[in-house]
């Protein structure tokens, strides 16, 4: 029953997000100044914040620029509803030049190691209305890999349904002892409010492609539910060569078990193992489940 709930008010939380956001500006982080970078090709640079205006440059993918604030004018493209920004940029003949980018044209973050620089873009956004009051919104995303010279190397893109998941967060961990990559580059979502999960993504680049490794979640409810799972890699204290791990743990509070208005904390746990290939993982097998309870005093 506890779980229903649970789910419900999930729901209402995610309803409740889509009818106060206007637009999908909360994905990138709203500093009013800061250091960032172009996702894409060809992006037009406009005397003002519209594309009716003068087009005074064309910025490609890896540029910095420096977003100096953001404007009340948004635009639409691809369903991605996001504002215009005003940044200043080194133009070709090395001079300091400001101007306004449609935001969706930068990327979310980007993380830099080595001679590397691994970005992350949202390309477009589907929304498919369920009903009169609910709606499910898909968000394609590209991971890029970028050399010294600003020359895309890698790319991947997934589709992913990230809901109030909006936080945005990226780094490189080392390839963790997975044989043939070089790296992985993971990204991360979370949410503000209780019930919206944190998503974790994780990308391994093996030198001529990212290749898509399993995935994360964790959400909770303080007082009603929790879920987390955890990954240990090869190279991680408990890890098996060519094998990934993910530890998985669910608990449930019961109050109807409990005395004196103390809770019972019901928990399972089991592992779901992965066999690394050296290409892709491969799910091989999920333990049986280890059931607990233990008394929790409110």
């Amino acid at each position: 029953m506890k779980k229903l709930l649970f789910l419900v008010f999930i729901l209402i939380s995610f309803l409740a997000f889509s009818q106060e956001k206007s637009s999908h500006n909360y994905y990138w982080n709203e500093y009013e100044v800061h250091e960032a970078i172009v996702g894409a090709a060809n992006c037009y640079v406009r005397e003002l914040p519209s594309v009716q205006s003068r087009s005074l440059d064309s910025l490609q993918v890896g540029k910095k620029i420096k977003v100096l604030k953001t404007t009340g004018n948004d635009l639409n493209i691809k369903g991605l509803n996001v504002s215009w920004v005003e940044i200043e940029y080194e133009n070709n003949s090395g001079k300091l030049t400001k101007g306004y980018l449609w935001k969706g044209f930068v990327a979310l973050g980007y993380f830099k190691k080595d001679n590397f620089t691994y970005l992350t873009l949202i390309d477009k956004i589907e929304t498919k209305k369920e009903s009169e009051d609910y709606e499910i919104s898909n968000v394609t995303i590209s991971v890029k890999i970028l050399d010294e010279n600003n020359t895309l190397v890698g790319q991947k893109t997934v589709l992913k349904p990230l809901g109030g998941s909006f936080y945005f967060q990226n780094k490189t961990i080392g390839n963790l002892g997975l044989a043939n990559l070089l790296d992985i580059y993971r990204i991360n979502f979370s949410g503000e409010a209780c019930g919206i999960p944190t998503l974790y993504y994780y990308f391994g680049w093996n030198g001529n492609a990212f290749l898509e490794l399993p995935e994360k979640r964790e959400v909770s409810d303080a007082g009603v539910y929790y879920y987390v799972e955890n990954f240990i890699f090869p190279k991680e204290a408990g890890g098996k060569p060519d094998l990934i791990l993910k530890n998985i743990e669910e608990g449930e509070y019961d109050q109807n078990e409990g005395e004196n208005n103390n809770y019972v904390l019901d928990v399972s746990k089991w592992t779901e193992t992965f066999k690394w290939t050296g290409e892709k993982a491969v799910f091989i097998s999920k333990s049986k489940p280890i059931k607990s309870k233990s008394k929790q005093t409110n």
